[in-house]
């Protein structure tokens, strides 16, 4: 195995998510610089990812969906057969999202032991390692997920985004949206992660994701992950790769 402890070298990761897609350019562990686009700006990405890909820069990648042909042959993206290092004990693997699979593997690669990650994005996914192998978890739909499907599935609620109020008991229709997913969301994922607890006897639980930080000031007894952690799980996995030679 090499030692990468003292080696450093020019990456770029790019995480093509549902509504967003992020890049980072690293030097070893150290992230120079980012860079976020809405889904809809891909030829505004690509175009950035042409000025920082320059001799001797390599490149990883995942996509929530297919790859566009625009992208640089020279990416690696990943795939369900990679070699990741956690065994995948999953009925359906060829469903498993991978953003799920590379966020408990990087937090595994940092704690190596038994986890849960909680990764609070589009969709709020519950991901569990027990003895060294991606076992599963559980899906739900996300913060702003939740308010888009009570505007589009009724014929009166607004459309509405989280708030910074708190709300147990909502005065009025907006209120009360918002201490349905926003009051009710963090007791919600609470409640998630003490039943997986008491089911699987793991301590360690980290929470990552775009509506983390959100989640922060309700969740205070579990481990927060950086808001673009995406951009280091990606750097972490290629470091896996190279310490055992992939290519």
């Amino acid at each position: 195995m090499k030692d990468l402890t003292t080696f450093e070298f020019m990456l770029i990761t790019i995480d093509i998510g549902n509504t967003r897609i992020k890049m980072g350019l690293f030097q070893g562990r150290d992230l120079l610089k980012q860079e976020a686009f809405d889904i809809d700006a891909l030829a505004q990405a690509q175009s950035l990812y042409k000025t920082w890909d320059t001799a001797g820069v390599r490149s990883i990648g995942i996509a929530s969906g297919a790859v566009d042909v625009n992208w640089s042959n020279s990416i690696h993206w990943l795939s369900i057969n990679a070699p990741w290092p956690l065994e995948v004990a999953y009925k359906t693997p060829d469903s498993l999202g991978l953003d799920r699979l590379l966020f408990a593997s990087a937090h595994w690669l940092e704690h190596r032991q038994d986890l849960i990650t909680v990764v609070a994005g589009s969709c709020i996914t519950y991901n569990i390692v027990k003895n060294d192998a991606f076992i599963g978890g559980a899906i739900s739909p996300g913060w702003a997920m939740r308010y888009k499907a009570m505007h589009a599935f009724t014929a009166a609620l607004p459309l509405l985004v989280k708030t910074s109020e708190t709300h147990v008991v909502g005065a009025s229709t907006e209120e009360s949206m918002w201490a349905g997913v926003d009051t009710a969301l963090p007791i919600e994922i609470d409640g998630m992660i003490r039943s997986i607890q008491k089911e699987t006897g793991i301590n360690l639980v980290i929470i990552c994701g775009g509506d983390a930080k959100a989640l922060s000031n309700h969740l205070k007894s579990y481990i927060f992950a950086p808001s673009n952690y995406e951009l280091y799980a990606l750097q972490r996995i290629d470091e896996y790769f190279q310490s055992q030679s992939v290519k």
